[in-house]
Parts: C-alpha cells; sequence; structure tokens
C-alpha cells in the first residue's frame, strides 16, 4: 500500500511540474520551438524503441533512424502533408539501401527488416501530425484538443477499472485493462469533446466532435496497447524513466500517436 502510494505521489508530483511547463511552452513557444521538441521526442523515442526490441547497442540504426526521423519532420515543418509523404518516401529508399549495404546471410534477416520498418513508419510517420496540427487553423486549440481527450480518457479508464473493472480488455497484452475501464474512458473522451465544442469549436456540430472524441479514444486505447505489446515482448514495465512515475517517452505519447493523423485529417478533408 504504501508503495502504492508513493507510486502515485511520484506521479502526481512529475505531472505537477510537466503540465505547466507543456502548456506555457505550446502557448508562448511558437512553432519553430515546438517543432524542436517534437524532435527532442522523436531522438528520444527513437533509443527507447530500439532498447525495446533488444538492439539498443546498435548505434548505427539508432543514429540512422534518427537521422530520418528527422528528415521527416524537416519535410513535414518546410512542406506540409507532401513534404512529409515525399521524405518517408525518401527515408524508404534510404533504407533499402542500407539493408542491402549491411546484410548478412545469419537467419535473422527477417526480424531484423520487421524492425527497422516499423521504426521507419512508428514516430517518423505519426509524430510530424503534431507539426501539421499545429500550424493549421487554430492550431493550438487542437493540440490541447488531443492532449485533454487522451489524458481524460486515460485517466476515467484507470479508476473505472480499478473500480468497477471485471473484464478483461486484452488480457494477453495488458492483463490490467478492463472493458469496463475503457468504455469509462470513451464516456471521458466523449465529455471533453463535447465541452471543446461549447467552448472553442462551435462551428463545429456536437455529435461530430463527439464522434472525433470516440475516434480518438478508440486510438488512444489501441495506441497504448501498441507499446503494451512491444513491452511484453520485450519484458520490460516501461520504455525508459525519462518521466519518474511515468516511464519512458514512448509510455507518455504511445496513445498520441494514432489520434493525430486522423484529428488533422479530419480538419483537412471534413472542414479543409
Amino acid at each position: 500500500m504504501g508503495a502504492s502510494l508513493s507510486s502515485h505521489f511520484q506521479r502526481f508530483l512529475t505531472a505537477a511540474v510537466i503540465i505547466p511547463f507543456l502548456f506555457a511552452y505550446i502557448v508562448w513557444g511558437g512553432p519553430l520551438l515546438f517543432a524542436l521538441l517534437i524532435w527532442v521526442g522523436l531522438l528520444v523515442g527513437t533509443y527507447e524503441y530500439f532498447h525495446l526490441t533488444g538492439a539498443e547497442r546498435a548505434g548505427g540504426e539508432i543514429g540512422l533512424h534518427g537521422v530520418l526521423g528527422t528528415i521527416a519532420l524537416l519535410g513535414a515543418y518546410f512542406h506540409g502533408l507532401e513534404g512529409l509523404f515525399g521524405s518517408l518516401i525518401f527515408n524508404f529508399i534510404i533504407l533499402v539501401i542500407y539493408l542491402v549495404l549491411t546484410f548478412k546471410e545469419n537467419g535473422l534477416f527477417f526480424d531484423r527488416l520487421g524492425r527497422q520498418l516499423f521504426a521507419l513508419c512508428y514516430l517518423p510517420l505519426f509524430l510530424p501530425f503534431f507539426i501539421l496540427l499545429r500550424g493549421g487553423p487554430q492550431g493550438i486549440q487542437w493540440i490541447f484538443f488531443v492532449l485533454a481527450v487522451n489524458y481524460a480518457g486515460d485517466t476515467a479508464a484507470y479508476y473505472t477499472g480499478r473500480t468497477f473493472g471485471r473484464n478483461k480488455l486484452a488480457p494477453a497484452v495488458s492483463p490490467k485493462k478492463t472493458r469496463e475501464g475503457s468504455i469509462g474512458g470513451l464516456a471521458a473522451n466523449s465529455l471533453i469533446a463535447w465541452i471543446f465544442q461549447q467552448t472553442l469549436f462551435k462551428p463545429f456540430s456536437a455529435g461530430e466532435m463527439i464522434l472525433l472524441g470516440l475516434t480518438v479514444g478508440i486510438l488512444s486505447q489501441f495506441g497504448d496497447l501498441l507499446e503494451s505489446m512491444l513491452k511484453r515482448a520485450s519484458g520490460v514495465k516501461d520504455s525508459g524513466n525519462l518521466f519518474p512515475g511515468h516511464g519512458g517517452f514512448l509510455d507518455r505519447v504511445d496513445s498520441l500517436l494514432l489520434p493525430a493523423p486522423v484529428v488533422y485529417f479530419f480538419l483537412r478533408i471534413g472542414h479543409g
């Protein structure tokens, strides 16, 4: 019980420091500083990913994907969506050349290929959408929308699951998560989305904002389960220890990655 309280206090203290800083940074930092924050996160997350896959000593691979991720961010920052996808195609070509030049017949090629391709598509594909969102109309508000909907759902799912949880959601991936917690999280996602619609996004209907909130919530849960799957396969509890009580960078952004492009395309296609 004491250890649990200590862990909760540590989580609370870390959040109490990070949340005001992040709020001020996003509001007053400007697009360039925001992009730099995303870049630092990408580098840290790349290292954590290769740590999870058991290849943290492969400095060449970490360095390569740090560079490729940086190229993706630069493409998005300077040339928008077209620049992002152009950079991803370029990155894939570079990765093919790298794999050919470093190929070894040791029976582990497909394991290595899978690790490399996932590294190419995980952070470098999804993180740049935060830069694209930030650069669009009401960009700051939409960044806070994604953050608020996500973390409200995460908190509600945790406490709903602890109180009412009986049925496991995905026991092979994350034994503590329950269907009841998932439903509680989705309810919180809907409520926060409705609040944003009533205050900041009145041109949007309540129905479409609630639907967007539910979509963000569902994808957030799958993003979290995806990283839980990586950690379970690696036999570790957290992706790192960057944030005391909260784990590593990937532990904090895993549930944010999948919703970001959905919100971006909701705005671009549905309301462009």
